[in-house]
């Protein structure tokens, strides 16, 4: 990545500024897959095999302050203590993943907060450039 840049041309600061930006979101990213996707290998050798039955791995996707990370998780079946089938995620039960819809709680809070200090449209761009 550094040596794409330095090959350029000669650019501004806010545009070096940027690509970095950029650069260390998708770095923040790929780590943030790799980490949740080892916690969920990890939980699915240590549950216990009698309750929380795989049913396979699920994609899904969470939109974060550093972007959209894409990852997978096992779903699994259990019984409620009234005796109904449920499908859970143990790695959002472990995680306490407070998500609203696929957004992150950081991302949701920032979202509100620059609502309210700034018009719909602005805090649409300001969101979306972020």
């Amino acid at each position: 990545m550094m040596n794409s840049i330095v090959k350029e041309e000669l650019i501004s600061f806010k545009e070096f500024e940027k690509k970095i930006y950029r650069y260390i979101c998708g770095f923040a990213r790929e780590i943030t897959v790799q980490m949740l996707e080892g916690y969920d290998r990890e939980l699915a050798e240590g549950r216990d095999k009698k309750q929380y039955r795989c049913k396979g791995k699920r994609q899904t996707s969470i939109k974060t302050v550093y972007g959209e990370v894409v990852y997978s998780r096992n779903v699994y079946r259990t019984e409620t203590p009234d005796g109904q089938i449920a499908h859970i995620f143990l790695l959002d039960e472990a995680m306490h993943m407070d998500k609203i819809g696929l957004i992150s709680t950081n991302l949701a809070e920032k979202i509100a907060l620059t609502v309210t200090e700034a018009p719909y449209r602005v805090t649409a761009d300001i969101i979306s450039s972020t």
